[in-house]
């Protein structure tokens, strides 16, 4: 059986780790995080492509912005 301290020591170092993981980030560094460099895809014509073939495959339209169906017509 826990004791009630031990109990409470626990709760207070896990709230401790889940709120040090929320920052709030400075303007100025937003442009350093917002840097080309930080972009997963490395050619985004290309997984433009890839995503439109998958579209076209698949026969349905992803939550990209563009207005079309599924037929490839648009």
């Amino acid at each position: 059986m826990i004791n009630y301290r031990n109990f409470l020591l626990l709760i207070l170092i896990s709230v401790t780790v889940y709120l040090s993981g929320c920052t709030v980030v400075k303007p100025i560094d937003r442009e350093r995080l917002a840097d080309p460099n930080m972009i997963f895809d490395e050619n985004p014509i290309e997984q433009g492509i890839q995503n439109h073939y998958l579209y076209i495959r698949e026969g349905s339209q992803g939550a990209d912005g563009a207005k079309s169906g599924g037929c490839g017509c648009g």
